[in-house]
């Protein structure tokens, strides 16, 4: 179990800070206890500015994680990487193939050929199961799609023409124990919310979910699934909600009205605190 966990949102589309940069995209920072891992790269183009200005230190950095291969959150690996050096890299198999929108532009990862990351890495990691990148902090691996009424926000395509559906297979997410509970840090949740949340407790029985962080990609999500996610996050407990990047308005407005308690602001800057961490 991790007793001090703190998330430092670097990347996110909107700036909450005096010089701060705000793009769209996501990126955290996340100290657990000694270890320090970085999920998510963003664009790119803030990345760099964020750190300087956040004075956050990435050269503690011992792994970085990607949640899925679109740009707006690989798109700054190798300027993490020029600040990490050489650390292990996690991701799924699919992350760096080749990823269309549904007009045809390419939204991939800047590097689709693993092997030219190889130089730059400690270990590179690729795998579509769960992976205890160390005790208490795990990466779901892939995500079985067990609630219909969730999809991946799409439709995204594998081909510039658009015949070939790309399912997003390659979205992952965090689950951190802590005190309180689990917190999982998503990337886009193109999985599904509930369906990551229910695979979690699947791979971690017994413990609760307290905290839900990073984008849900709900922007076209209808009424009905919006209210079948804030009915799950009701059953569930959940007792911190920070939605952002690609949750949409509708999502984000309709959480903080029916959890005002609970709601939490994420934009770059913003740290979350749990476990010992809370003192601060």
């Amino acid at each position: 179990m991790i007793q001090r966990l703190t998330i430092t949102q670097l990347v996110e589309n909107a700036a909450g800070g005096p010089g701060l940069l705000g793009e769209h995209g996501a990126a955290f920072f996340i100290e657990a206890d000694d270890k320090c891992l970085l999920f998510d790269t963003g664009q790119g183009l803030a990345l760099r500015h964020n750190v300087e200005r956040l004075g956050v230190a990435l050269d503690r950095v011992e792994a970085i994680v990607l949640s899925h291969g679109h740009y707006d959150h690989t798109g700054g690996l190798s300027a993490a990487l020029d600040l990490t050096g050489a650390v292990d890299l996690y991701l799924h198999p699919e992350a760096l193939r080749p990823k269309f929108n549904r007009v045809g532009r390419a939204i991939g990862a800047p590097t689709e050929d693993p092997e030219t990351l190889r130089p730059r890495l400690r270990r590179l990691l690729m795998s579509r199961e769960p992976t205890l990148i160390a005790p208490g902090i795990l990466l779901t691996g892939e995500i079985p799609r067990t609630h219909a009424i969730e999809d991946s926000g799409g439709p995204f395509y594998r081909d510039a023409q658009g015949t070939q559906l790309d399912s997003l297979a390659d979205d992952q997410a965090l689950a951190i124990d802590t005190p309180e509970g689990l917190v999982v840090v998503l990337g886009c949740g193109h999985s599904g919310v509930v369906n990551t949340l229910d695979w979690i407790q699947h791979q971690i029985p017994g413990r609760p979910i307290h905290a839900v962080l990073g984008g849900m990609h709900l922007l076209g999500a209808d009424a009905a699934r919006l209210e079948f996610i804030a009915q799950a996050f009701e059953r569930l407990g959940i007792a911190y909600l920070a939605p952002n990047h690609c949750t949409g308005l509708a999502g984000v407005c309709l959480f903080r009205q029916r959890f005002p308690a609970r709601f939490q602001e994420s934009p770059a800057g913003t740290r979350h605190r749990f476990g010992s961490a809370r003192s601060d």
